[in-house]
């Protein structure tokens, strides 16, 4: 699986989820992890209509989006999502 995660330098919920990513990168590692820039990367922001709240992450399976996780969110609460599909 693809986990695509956008974020901006700007957005304070990015910079926290940052942390709490690099950690679940550790707990499932064998996935391929995106980082994008929200102001840099046009075209990928607007091919998956990224709107105004961040951090966005968008999980694919088979180049296919089965989850979009969108705003801050706690280890907790993001491996909660993550536990039905990954």
């Amino acid at each position: 699986m693809k986990i695509i995660k956008i974020n901006a330098m700007w957005c304070p919920g990015c910079l926290i989820s940052k942390n709490i990513w690099n950690e679940i990168e550790t707990i499932y590692p064998n996935h391929e992890y995106i980082n994008l820039d929200y102001d840099l990367d046009d075209e990928i922001v607007e091919k998956y209509k990224v709107g105004d709240i961040l951090p966005v992450v968008i999980i694919e399976d088979n180049n296919k989006e089965i989850k979009r996780i969108i705003g801050e969110k706690n280890k907790k609460e993001i491996l909660k999502e993550l536990s039905d599909i990954l």
